[in-house]
């Protein structure tokens, strides 16, 4: 089993989802954790009248309602099953408490997510800053950096990254930048209102940093990648 967690309280709902549907398509067995701090998946997924659930979502598991890893843990054993039976589980981690400090030390992928809104910037650095300070006692991690919902020649990347310069954590690799454009946000709410996570209509763009992203955190080849994402263009699930 290989644990990410995906930090930061920007909205990131649509790239996990994303994510979790090319690993589903390649072939993983996916759960998609919602640590988010008002446990928004149900509203995704079309399941609020189930508040304490792990439930069956295009192809791969969602657990939302549980208030951190341990109570989650007890759930899949009561219902005969375990986390370790899945081969990867993507934490939406807004609630940094939500995991205890070794399974952040454990993880096989640390991402911090940001957008480029001034308030997330600003908020988010403290967060990090707490994360990395307190609960985490100091403990020096490695992330990955991605940059959700971008603008064209809006920024220098190096504007953002000087919110971060400061803080006791070393970068991966250089960041991902994942473009917004008028038909991402369209499919974006499409895929909300009918409870469904298609990828076709995505940006060519998008969808090639959402590989990126992908190769990173893996070590599956391009052309699997490439083909995963066919694969996942095409499902009706």
């Amino acid at each position: 089993m290989k644990t990410w967690i995906f930090a930061g309280i920007c909205d990131k709902s649509e790239l996990l989802l994303y994510v979790c549907m090319l690993l589903r398509a390649a072939g993983q067995k996916v759960l998609l954790v919602d640590a988010t701090e008002k446990h928004k998946y149900p509203l995704y997924i079309g399941q609020l009248d189930k508040p304490l659930s792990v439930t069956e979502f295009s192809g791969f598991d969602v657990a939302s309602g549980f208030a951190d890893e341990s109570e989650l843990r007890e759930h899949l054993s009561i219902v005969g099953t375990s986390i370790e039976q899945y081969d990867v589980v993507v934490f939406d981690m807004e609630q940094a408490e939500f995991c205890p400090r070794d399974s952040w030390e454990s993880a096989a992928a640390l991402v911090w997510v940001s957008d480029y809104e001034i308030w997330t910037l600003e908020q988010g650095r403290d967060w990090l800053e707490d994360l990395l300070r307190g609960h985490l006692g100091s403990t020096p991690l490695e992330f990955y950096k991605v940059y959700v919902r971008a603008v064209d020649d809006f920024f220098d990347e190096g504007y953002a990254e000087g919110y971060f310069g400061s803080l006791p954590v070393l970068w991966k690799e250089a960041s991902v930048v994942i473009p917004w454009v008028e038909t991402d946000y369209a499919l974006k709410l499409q895929n909300d209102h009918t409870r469904k996570v298609r990828i076709r209509r995505l940006s060519r763009i998008y969808k090639k940093n959402l590989c990126l992203l992908l190769r990173l955190l893996t070590d599956m080849e391009p052309k699997t990648i490439h083909r995963a994402l066919r694969s996942a263009e095409r499902s009706k699930v």
